[in-house]
């Protein structure tokens, strides 16, 4: 069981909707957090289609340190509505936590928003 994190799926939500609720293509976002999760910084990892987007684990692993991220959450869109984590979702987010785990790094959540304001949190499935 994965600890209790300190960022609710719903601020996280709130932080990332202006700026993917509304596309038309799936992008993946993260924000490197610091000791307190107070944000350092927020990059854009990958942009996709209206089906998907691919991002590699080392690629997120490497922002988060260049960053200097204690902690990093992630954050896409689904353009269909539907906020439910896919399968692909699923895996990419265990594989990152599981590797971030390794360098010291927490990832505290994997949100995904929606056109609708809908969101869902892959941790929270």
């Amino acid at each position: 069981m994965r600890p209790r994190r300190a960022i609710a799926p719903r601020d996280i939500a709130r932080f990332f909707e202006p700026m993917l609720a509304h596309l038309v293509h799936e992008e993946l976002w993260m924000a490197a957090l610091d000791v307190h999760h107070r944000v350092r910084g927020v990059r854009m990892l990958s942009r996709g289609g209206l089906g998907g987007t691919l991002v590699e684990q080392a690629d997120v692993l490497r922002a988060a340190l260049e960053m200097a991220a204690t902690s990093f959450v992630l954050c896409h869109n689904h353009p269909s509505g539907d906020p439910k984590p896919t399968d692909e979702d699923v895996f990419l987010t265990n594989a990152v936590e599981h590797a971030a785990h390794l360098i010291g790094v927490t990832l505290d959540d994997h949100v995904i928003v929606t056109p609708a304001e809908r969101f869902s949190s892959v941790f929270l499935r």
